[in-house]
């Protein structure tokens, strides 16, 4: 496991307090989590980073499919990418794996590569995010 990976999961796990798997965060949560450097990343390449996060917030595909996007072609270095990792997690937690999975396979094989390998997969959420991490191969 790189470095990179696991500071993004102990992000993740300072992030949601240590929360189990099963309690996704709020909405409210999700929008703080948000790091400037996603949306200043964002407005560069025609994202509207706060935007697609309220959309996908209140499960619609086409917000959620956009921070997909961002994964791939937006800043992912550092705190951004620590920062959209765990947002992209906490989505899967909010969404459940069928819904989340649903609107991932519908895209590009390398965004869903991309999504695949950003989302902090803590040990064991493979098996309960099996439709997910089938997206892509790894």
């Amino acid at each position: 496991m790189t470095p990179l990976r696991v500071a993004m999961i102990v992000f993740l796990a300072a992030s949601i307090q240590a929360q189990p798997l099963d309690v996704p965060p709020s909405a409210a949560q999700l929008r703080a989590w948000i790091h400037n450097k996603c949306v200043s990343s964002g407005k560069q390449i025609g994202i509207d980073y706060p935007g697609a996060l309220a959309r996908a917030i209140r499960r619609e595909p086409a917000g959620l499919a956009e921070l997909f996007r961002y994964t791939v072609i937006g800043e992912m270095d550092g705190a951004a990418g620590e920062a959209h990792s765990a947002i992209l997690f906490g989505l899967l937690q909010r969404w459940g794996d069928k819904r989340f999975a649903h609107v991932l396979r519908a895209q590009k094989p390398g965004i869903r590569k991309g999504v695949i390998d950003t989302i902090p997969m803590p040990p064991g959420s493979h098996f309960k995010f099996p439709l997910t991490y089938a997206s892509a191969r790894h």
